[in-house]
């Protein structure tokens, strides 16, 4: 459920421009300060390219903004591009989760997804239609159930039930 389900939405803190960790952890204390007998989920998410440092990272949305790109169209257009043929096609989407419960107990994970930016857009997912996985197709073009293996947030939450779930047997026990 997204917070402005249950309370207006709000301004959040300006986010860091080098940690992204931080910026998940600011923006769940901020919804948990909101709503603190909700468990809370916040997460930061970037594109990062070898070949092109100083582009994307912590800063990938502002950048997308500052460009004014509008569609998911129009940001695939722009990162590839970028990439000219000589430069390394290396990239991958880093998602950083911060989650803190009623208690106050904290869970942070972390997933990556892809290995390389594609000559071209392939699927209906935003950046995940110019992302390839491991298996050689785009994130974007893949099944709910095999982003959830390949895509970031895929991997950050399957790491966050493995905590989740055995914390709950240690609870049992």
């Amino acid at each position: 459920m997204n917070y402005r389900q249950v309370h207006p939405a709000i301004h959040f803190p300006a986010e860091t421009q080098n940690d992204m960790r931080t910026n998940a952890q600011v923006k769940a204390e901020t919804i948990h300060r909101l709503l603190p007998t909700r468990t809370v989920l916040a997460d930061d998410s970037a594109l990062f390219i070898d070949s092109l440092p100083d582009h994307f990272g912590v800063t990938t949305m502002r950048e997308f903004q500052a460009h004014q790109l509008k569609t998911d169209e129009a940001i695939n257009d722009y990162v590839l591009s970028l990439l000219t043929k000589e430069k390394s096609r290396r990239a991958y989407i880093q998602s950083d989760f911060y989650l803190i419960k009623p208690n106050g107990q904290v869970i942070q994970t972390q997933g990556r997804g892809g290995v390389a930016i594609s000559d071209l857009a392939r699927g209906n997912q935003g950046l995940y239609n110019i992302l390839l996985a491991e298996n050689g197709q785009t994130i974007g073009e893949m099944t709910a159930r095999q982003r959830l293996v390949y895509a970031p947030r895929g991997r950050a939450v399957q790491k966050l039930l493995q905590i989740l779930t055995e914390q709950g047997k240690q609870a049992i026990n």
